[in-house]
């Protein structure tokens, strides 16, 4: 088994550009329902993450627009380090115990390109899968 297996493909998954306005993005991500989405480059590398976290503090702090009141873009506040990616070679017990402490695994290849996402729920539909298994194998 490999990384591939539980893939979710870059054109199934919602992401965002770096260059994306903050208030364009927050909008994006309150209609997709989700608290996190992986940001890209305009070449296509993984930036980091973004979540509703970093929106709220982005207009707290006052953040969220430049001295011209223009909405800045994502890149500005967005969590380089959360979320680190994994690459395609990735051994199933890194990246099991990444997704302990992400709700998704960001999955570059050897370029840093994204290619997807593996989610928590996916290694855990993953395991359950094989806990079943050997529950009813014949011993």
């Amino acid at each position: 088994m490999n990384v591939f297996q539980l893939l979710i493909p870059k054109s199934n998954t919602m992401y965002l550009d770096d260059t994306i306005s903050i208030s364009a993005a927050m909008g994006k991500l309150k209609t997709s329902g989700y608290t996190a989405v992986p940001v890209i480059r305009e070449d296509g590398t993984y930036a980091g993450s973004v979540s509703e976290g970093d929106f709220l503090w982005a207009f707290l702090d006052g953040k969220d627009e430049d001295e011209n009141g223009q909405s800045m873009a994502i890149k500005t506040i967005m969590q380089e380090n959360r979320n680190p990616a994994v690459k395609t070679d990735v051994e199933l017990t890194q990246l099991f115990s990444e997704a302990l402490n992400q709700n998704f695994v960001p999955v570059v290849d050897d370029r840093n390109m994204f290619i997807g996402i593996v989610t928590r729920k996916q290694v855990i539909r993953f395991l359950m899968g094989h806990l079943k298994s050997l529950i009813h194998s014949p011993s």
